[in-house]
């Protein structure tokens, strides 16, 4: 397992990313900014999806609290070289509210179908990758590289008495959200999900964000996990089955359990490498998106190249 820091490795990122084998020709990419919109039918139910660019499938799975917008910069940048896919989980951005059980994985896979898609690299921010994880574990024929960013792991189980520790101090710093939800103050219940999971954003990206979590507000009441069937065994318990390259990213302005969770999800994925990303918070891709972008972008070109060679 490798592990390297943003600040160890931008000098090399930074040269990469000048590497116009990473970023196509202008008339390539104005060929390209054509968006295909639709809606896949998934068990109960239908998921708002869009697609742009050609090439290998690239898929962005959105964090719990926001919706496919949070990918506005990368759908358009990663499009130039990929066929990105970004879509709106069950019971979030226009996406339809589940009324029986589902399993996000599943609704992916039935998602992948409906594109014609074999195999997809997955890239997944905190919620978003818990639904990667869950997928790699379910189908593992069908992934070839993952990101996940400060995700999330169905089954997961600290064994670090510090980081539960940290846990339980988050939560309690959390509870008076419950009562903001109860009486229906969905401002305050979203600024505190914004202080807690956005707080190294710009005043501009705070604007957006908390902009896309009042229009999801909806799931601090529906709960959009209430019908959720995880995968069993837990993919916490099968991470050591992910044999495809495996990034994770954190920054060191996330909560703390959580960059002390992505620090033992790491041992647990075989040659999996970790960046910290200095000065970004949970939201990675928003908070420092130039980082981010060049990380992501090298990781799959290096991945690539392997797989050609």
């Amino acid at each position: 397992m490798s592990s390297f820091t943003w600040t160890e490795t931008q000098g090399q990122f930074a040269r990469a990313i000048a590497d116009y084998s990473l970023i196509d020709d202008p008339a390539r990419t104005l060929r390209r900014t054509v968006v295909e919109t639709g809606y896949a039918e998934v068990d109960g139910g239908r998921l708002y999806y869009e697609t742009s660019g050609e090439g290998h499938a690239l898929v962005l799975i959105h964090a719990g609290f926001l919706d496919s917008r949070m990918w506005d910069a990368q759908f358009q940048l990663f499009s130039e070289n990929y066929r990105v896919i970004r879509y709106d989980v069950r019971g979030f951005g226009r996406s339809d509210v589940a009324r029986t059980k589902f399993s996000d994985y599943k609704d992916l896979r039935q998602l992948l179908d409906h594109l014609r898609v074999k195999t997809a690299s997955l890239v997944g921010v905190s919620n978003g990758g818990r639904i990667a994880s869950d997928f790699a574990v379910e189908y593992p024929s069908m992934v070839d590289r993952l990101v996940l960013v400060s995700p999330g792991i169905a089954g997961y189980k600290s064994s670090d008495p510090e980081e539960s520790k940290l846990w339980e101090e988050f939560e309690n710093q959390m509870k008076p959200q419950e009562d903001a939800d109860r009486e229906g103050r969905a401002a305050d219940a979203v600024e505190m999900d914004v202080d807690a999971w956005a707080s190294a954003q710009t005043p501009a990206n705070r604007e957006r964000i908390t902009q896309i979590a009042m229009d999801n507000f909806h799931v601090h009441v529906e709960n959009p996990w209430k019908l959720q069937g995880p995968p069993e065994p837990r993919t916490f318990q099968r991470l050591s089955q992910i044999r495809i390259p495996t990034l994770l990213i954190i920054g060191d302005r996330d909560v703390p359990a959580q960059i002390l969770m992505v620090d033992n999800v790491h041992t647990h994925i075989p040659g999996s490498k970790k960046v910290l990303i200095r000065g970004a918070d949970h939201i990675v891709n928003m908070s420092k998106p130039d980082e981010f972008d060049r990380t992501v972008l090298e990781f799959l070109k290096q991945q690539t190249q392997e797989i050609r060679a």
